[in-house]
Formats: C-alpha cells, structure tokens, sequence
C-alpha cells in the first residue's frame, strides 16, 4: 500500500523555477499547490493549510520573510524552508529565528531539498506528537489528581462520621449527656466562625470537640456513672481524664492538631480550671471556645442534676463569667451568633 502524500506549497515568482520545484515534489510523492509571490502564497495558506511550505526569500508584493511570519500566525506547526541566493544567506539565517526549519541555497540540490524537506515534516510530527503526549499527561496529572482529591474528601468524610460516632457513643455511656457532643459541636463552629479563627484551623477544633471527652473511656464506671456526688478522691480520679484522652489521641497524626482541646478543655481564663491551672491566652483558643459552648449546653438542657435553662438566661450568665472562667474575647464572639443558629443546632441534634 503506497504511503498517503504530503501536502506542500510552493511559494515563488519565477515560474520556470515553480514549475522545476513543482516536478522534483511530484514525482517524490508531494500533492503540490503553487503560488506566484508572497501574497497569493499567504491566501492559499489560508484557504487551506499545508504541512510544509517552500519560499523563495526575494519575491516582488511580499517578501519571503513576511511570508514565513504570516503563515507562523496561523499555524505554528507549519514546517517552512526558503530557498536563497548567495547574496541573502544572512536574511536566510534571520529566517531561522523566526521559525523556518532551513534553508536552502540556490542553485537548488535536488537530494539536499528533498532531505531537508523530509526532515523538516518529521520534526513537525514530531512537536505534534510531543504536545499531544503532554496533553495527555497533563489529563491524566488532573484526573489522578481529582481521584485523589475526592478519595480525600471521602477519607475526610468518613473520619468525620466515625468521630461524630465515636462523640455519640462517649455522650450515651455519660448519664444525661446524649447528642451533647454533636450540638456543642454546632455551637463551637458558629462561635469559631464568629471569632474569625483561620480555615485550616477549623478541622482541629471539630475534631478536638467531639472528642473532648475521649478520656473518660478510661473512667471506671462506677465514677462516671454514679448518680450521686462525688467524693474528693473520686473527683481526683475523674480529673485524670484530660491526661487519658491526650495520650490517646496524641500518637494519631491526623488527630493530634486536637489534643489542645482534649487536655485542655476544663481549664478557666481565671486559672482555676484542671489540669495544668492555665489561665489567659495560655489556655488554647480551641479550648476557650469549647469551654464558652459546652457551659451554654450544659445550662440549656436539662439533666438528672440539673434543669435546663432558656437561651437568654444562659447568654446572661456566660456573659456574666466573662473574664472569670470564660474568654472576654471568646464571649463576645459566642454572643454575636444568633438564637435562631442556636435553636436550629440544637433542634438538629435531636432529629431522629
């Protein structure tokens, strides 16, 4: 089976040598279109683009250079070679920079033309397939890049869901507490929005609150789950349960951004909170917030020790203990979320 031909232009304003070029291509295999001078070279270029484009550089109307600049505007993947006299070898160089493959001297050598002329298409075929080769990688960068990302997003999701479970789950084996993870949860982030605290901060927080009372796995029931109070040695054994939920968490990577909270989350602004005695800004910001929401949550739902509250009666007493056990700061923020986030937190909590 013969090979498919090759589409060439041959661009010249002696007719004599058109007709000799046109020849030599020919019987090489080449489907041949003619052009007398630059003009008509550049309106057959457009009319119909062609893989290689032979000039003459010393043409009448428009010049072989002006040619080779316009035929580059419309397709820069044109393999272009000029033919030129002893006299122009200088602008046959120039020729080069702006994008000709080679040029060739005058007398023409039919062998070197043609050689040139192959070499010229291959190199052509060659920057084609090279782009397309790294279009493809590029797709396949992107789409490999977006498996991972959704893969993340998933594996992101899924820890979301399991520490959401793993918060319920904690609340059910504390009497009185169900679902308190998952609404001071709601309440954290609309206060840490309100804060201003940074994006990429925000997963620690989460984390840190649903889990901020992971430690009291390690609570003998019989403590956590009197209904009665404490006696001092019991309360001395449940404050233990920061440093358990630390050294939990601590040694899993992605969670360790949540540790702060875990073991921090009962210290108070005035430095009387468990169980390093922090106090101010010493305290974690994660740990403020929480202390702000999970005090709100406690006075608003009722418990066998206690009787809920209404919303406004709790803000009245957080605001109260600004700057005792409670963030100034941390406070204004909390009480800049509105009531009706509040109420839809807290009525999502208890969605069956």
């Amino acid at each position: 089976m013969d090979s498919p031909s090759r589409d060439i232009l041959i661009v010249d304003d002696d007719r004599q040598v058109r007709e000799v070029l046109h020849q030599i291509f020919l019987s090489a295999g080449y489907a041949c279109r003619l052009a007398e001078d630059g003009r008509a070279g550049v309106a057959a270029f457009t009319e119909k683009p062609t893989e290689l484009v032979v000039t003459d550089l010393k043409m009448p109307v428009m010049s072989g250079i002006e040619l080779l600049q316009q035929i580059r505007a419309l397709d820069g993947d044109a393999a272009v070679i000029v033919l030129t006299g002893a006299a122009d070898v200088k602008t046959a160089i120039d020729s080069l920079k702006l994008g000709a493959y080679d040029f060739i001297m005058k007398p023409v050598n039919v062998e070197e033309l043609l050689i040139a002329a192959e070499r010229a298409l291959e190199r052509r075929q060659l920057l084609i397939e090279r782009r397309a080769y790294q279009a493809m990688l590029e797709r396949r960068v992107e789409e490999a890049t977006q498996h991972l990302t959704a893969a993340y997003q998933e594996l992101e999701a899924t820890y979301g869901t399991t520490l959401e479970a793993l918060g319920s789950a904690l609340d059910t084996r504390d009497i009185g507490t169900e679902s308190h993870s998952r609404r001071v949860h709601g309440y954290a982030l609309a206060t840490a929005k309100e804060y201003g605290v940074p994006q990429e901060l925000v997963r620690d927080l989460a984390h840190g609150v649903l889990l901020h009372d992971i430690g009291k796995i390690g609570i003998p029931d019989a403590i956590l789950l009197k209904p009665g109070p404490l006696t001092p040695e019991e309360w001395k054994v449940m404050r233990t349960h920061p440093e358990i939920g630390k050294r939990l968490i601590e040694r899993i990577p992605f969670l360790r951004g949540a540790v702060p909270i875990v073991f921090s989350h009962h210290e108070k602004w005035d430095g009387t909170g468990y169980p390093r005695g922090l106090s101010g800004e010493d305290i974690p910001l994660g740990a403020r917030i929480f202390a702000v929401v999970d005090a709100f949550d406690a006075m608003t739902f009722s418990r066998p020790y206690s009787k809920a509250i209404t919303f406004d009666a709790a803000r009245a007493e957080i605001k109260r203990c600004a700057g005792t056990h409670f963030d100034p700061n941390v406070v204004e923020a909390f009480l800049r979320v509105p009531g009706q986030l509040l109420d839809e937190i807290r009525r999502r909590s208890i969605a069956p």
